[in-house]
């Protein structure tokens, strides 16, 4: 499956996304990147099959590219992270975790809230996903099959309204990706949900140990899907 990563880090980390701003100002591992990020620009397109490098490709424009010297030297971990709709990709890091659920913030407070590398929340898109229930995803994963996915959305009246998708998930098969300079042995699984107004798939990267190195993961009707790479 191809996907596309256009890296354009400037003032906002999503840009086009949201405006930049001060939303996350107090939070140090925000200070401590804003510099870092300035100096990142580039475009990709990349294949993650058959061992193509996913962000590894020569990267266009006058400044730095995304290296894995980078990813190192920072004191908090990253995500690339890709709206696929709004051809908006950029880095975001860690906020912070609470069991399996782990927050990834943008600068300017865009959130993403992933369970085990299934996402469960977002904020700051406009159409969010307010919350989910992927237990039963998450052992689908393991083994195969079917399983009942709940999503949490805002309706006309800012009242939470609960959907629920027949899902299946099988294993598509197995592929080498390489993500800015590491390369990982995957077993590509897609998740195909149906709903009663909407239907979406899902496709995971992930290795040996159980770790998503990259996804495809719809958020809503309105924004599309997300594409993550774990740095």
């Amino acid at each position: 499956m191809r996907m596309t990563w256009i890296t354009g880090f400037r003032c906002a980390v999503l840009a086009g996304l949201t405006a930049c701003g001060p939303l996350q100002q107090d939070n140090p591992n925000a200070t401590a990147l804003q510099g870092a990020f300035s100096g990142l620009t580039g475009a990709v397109t990349a294949d993650g099959a058959n061992g193509t490098a996913v962000g590894d490709s020569a990267l266009s424009g006058e400044s730095q590219a995304l290296t894995r010297s980078f990813i190192e030297a920072q004191d908090v971990d990253l995500l690339r992270l890709s709206i696929i709709s709004q051809d908006a990709t950029g880095l975001v890091f860690f906020g912070g975790a609470n069991g399996s659920k782990v927050t990834w913030l943008s600068l300017e407070g865009v959130s993403i809230v992933f369970d085990d590398g299934l996402l469960v929340g977002t904020r700051g898109f406009g159409d969010d996903l307010m919350g989910g229930d992927v237990a039963a995803a998450k052992a689908s994963l393991q083994r195969g099959g079917t399983h009942l996915r709940t999503l949490d959305f805002l309706n006309g009246l800012s009242q939470i309204e609960r959907r629920t998708y027949q899902c299946v998930s099988i294993q598509t098969g197995n592929e080498n990706i390489t993500i800015v300079e590491r390369t990982y042995a995957t077993t590509v699984i897609e998740e195909t949900c149906s709903g009663e107004n909407e239907s979406f798939k899902n496709t995971y990267w992930r290795d040996g140990n159980g770790v998503i190195w990259q996804s495809r993961q719809w958020i809503s009707s309105g924004i599309g899907y997300l594409g993550y790479q774990r740095l």
